[in-house]
């Protein structure tokens, strides 16, 4: 048995609860408003459009690690660049949108489905980089660490506990022998 499979259930459980906490604020980052420039103009919206991000958070158990999933597209969200759009996938975000077309004076015109179309198709060679830098990053993952690390320094209690709870089992897997009250090296 290796050391990882100690009873180390104090410290499994803060992961747990801090896995947990990391979601839900990864989930209120989604929702903020942030701020991003597309060549002069500002938009300052949450990044989750629909909702699907937010939701598709979640703390995955496996037998020896923890991870925390999501749609895979919000670590591009995040981070920003080049992406791998589909001009079917825009045309469905600007009709769910609804995005305002205008013409070359800033009037509004008729979002039929060929200039919806002619709109997504140029949406798309901007995000694959075709005819500029893809989106711009939100860092949303890194301020919600930021604020989950704040709380990190609490985890030397249960660490400890684990620690009082095994030291027999891990002194004697670290090759000394107990006698008495006293750990011995052979």
């Amino acid at each position: 048995m290796s050391i990882s499979r100690l009873k180390l259930q104090n410290t499994e459980n803060y992961m747990i609860g801090f896995s947990n906490r990391l979601v839900k604020l990864l989930k209120i980052e989604i929702e903020k408003n942030r701020t991003r420039n597309y060549n002069g103009r500002t938009v300052s919206a949450p990044i989750d459009d629909t909702g699907s991000l937010k939701d598709s958070l979640k703390v995955q158990m496996g037998k020896s690690k923890m991870s925390i999933v999501g749609n895979s597209y919000g670590e591009k969200l995040d981070e920003g660049g080049l992406v791998n759009a589909k001009v079917s996938d825009i045309i469905k975000w600007i009709k769910r949108k609804p995005v305002k077309i205008t013409d070359a004076r800033g009037g509004l015109v008729t979002a039929d489905d060929y200039r919806i179309n002619k709109l997504a198709n140029n949406i798309v060679r901007k995000l694959n980089g075709n005819t500029g830098s893809g989106i711009k990053a939100t860092n949303f993952i890194g301020d919600a660490i930021d604020i989950a690390m704040q709380q990190i320094a609490t985890i030397a209690d249960p660490v400890e506990k684990d620690i009082h709870l095994n030291l027999d089992e891990i002194m004697i897997r670290a090759g000394y022998t107990k006698k008495g009250d006293d750990y011995i090296i052979e």
